[in-house]
Parts: structure tokens; C-alpha cells; sequence
């Protein structure tokens, strides 16, 4: 049986859904260089597919420009830009922990689910970091939608390629901080028990810890 060929825009967001997790993993490092004609090659398709797909890439900041024109390369790992995520990030986590605890508190939507923190335990335990960042950037993003406010996702969304790109490049799974998850844990508890202050506190303190242990990693990094 004939099967629906995917429409054009299907395959630019295969295009770019690849090429992202490439840039996000490690494969393509800082610097790498993002030819049109190259990638269409390598994924087997027209440039047009791969044109759009690298200027998502672009305005998301994790494709820049050499010397601000010509072929697009990877961004490098930015320690002040990263900062200035981790900055914006506490502050809407916050936010969102604490309209989220408000919303439960209120009976206007369920608990959140156990399975958010059960899905990273299950990621620590085997030891999976691409797992290990899914189910961090799953339950900050479920926190978000909790929330009500729609804004707080859409302000955040362009900030996790570059989060999750500073988390693969300088965590190993042993590196990870053994509390983490216990802070998820926590987080998601104050939220279910309608505690808006304790649900934001822990939130913000969070993300302040979290860019206290990646930072210096990524300068050490940078430096070298």
C-alpha cells in the first residue's frame, strides 16, 4: 500500500530536529562548519529543506555566522550566555512553581504526575545521560504548562537548546550532583501540597545551584 510521502515542512523539521540534536549532543562541536550543500548531501535531500531548518538553527543562537556573514558555523559555548539563561531561568521557574502550586492549591488542574521524578530516577540509575536531560528539561517544561501562563514556556523554549547543549558538554552521568533529583522531587511536592512559597524558593534555588555547578565547568572548559 501506497504510503503519504511527508510534505515539505515535515522534512524541514526532520532536517532541523536532527541537526539540533547533533549540535545539542556534541557531534557537531563549536565551530563546525554548516554547508547547505554539504548537509543536503549527507541527509539526502534538496538545500531548500536544509536552508530552512539552519535558519531555525540561527534564531535559536545555537548557529552563528563567521565573522558576522558567510557560512553558518556551530555557536560556540558561551559561559556568559549560559549565566544569562541560568538568570532568566530562575526567575521563571519561580514564577512558574509558584502559579503552579497556586493552580493545584485551587483545584484548578491535578497534581503533577509522580512519573516526572520516576522517569529521571530511572534515567540516574542506568546511567543515560541524553535521558538524564530529557527528563530534567520534561519536567521543567510540565511546571511551565502547570503554570497557566503561556508566556513562561514561550520565553524559555529558545533558551534549552542551550542549556542541554552546556549540560551534554560538560556533565558525565557520575558528575551529576547525587541531590538533583531530590530537588525535583522536592519541587514537585511543594507544588501538589499548594505551598507557593516553598514551590518557588525551591525552584529559584535550584537553578542558582544548577548554574554554580555548570559554569565553572564550562569556562575551565573554554579556557582550555
Amino acid at each position: 500500500m501506497l504510503k503519504p510521502l511527508p510534505t515539505p515542512q515535515d522534512l524541514v523539521q526532520t532536517v532541523y530536529g536532527r541537526l539540533r540534536e547533533a549540535v545539542i549532543a556534541g557531534e557537531l562541536g563549536p565551530g563546525s562548519r554548516l554547508g547547505q550543500e554539504d548537509l543536503a548531501a549527507r541527509f539526502g535531500v534538496s538545500r531548500q529543506p536544509v536552508l530552512q531548518a539552519l535558519a531555525q538553527l540561527e534564531r535559536e543562537g545555537l548557529a552563528v555566522r563567521a565573522d558576522g556573514r558567510g557560512t553558518l558555523q556551530v555557536a560556540p559555548l558561551d559561559p556568559q550566555r549560559v549565566r544569562e539563561c541560568y538568570q532568566l531561568r530562575a526567575e521563571i521557574d519561580a514564577l512558574a512553581a509558584r502559579l503552579a502550586a497556586e493552580r493545584v492549591r485551587d483545584g484548578a488542574i491535578r497534581p503533577l504526575p509522580a512519573t516526572l521524578v520516576e522517569r529521571g530516577l530511572a534515567a540516574l540509575k542506568r546511567g543515560r545521560m541524553p535521558a538524564l536531560i530529557a527528563a530534567d528539561t520534561q519536567l521543567h517544561r510540565a511546571i511551565y504548562e502547570a503554570s497557566g501562563n503561556g508566556l513562561l514556556a514561550a520565553v524559555m523554549e529558545p533558551q534549552w537548546g542551550h542549556l542541554e547543549r552546556v549540560m551534554c558538554a560538560v556533565l558525565e552521568p557520575t558528575a551529576v550532583r547525587a541531590g538533583l533529583w531530590d530537588e525535583h522531587a522536592a519541587i514537585v511536592q511543594a507544588i501538589n501540597a499548594g505551598a507557593c512559597d516553598r514551590a518557588a524558593g525551591l525552584s529559584r534555588d535550584h537553578a542558582v545551584r544548577a548554574a554554580d555547578g555548570l559554569i565553572p565547568r564550562l569556562a575551565q572548559r573554554a579556557a582550555a
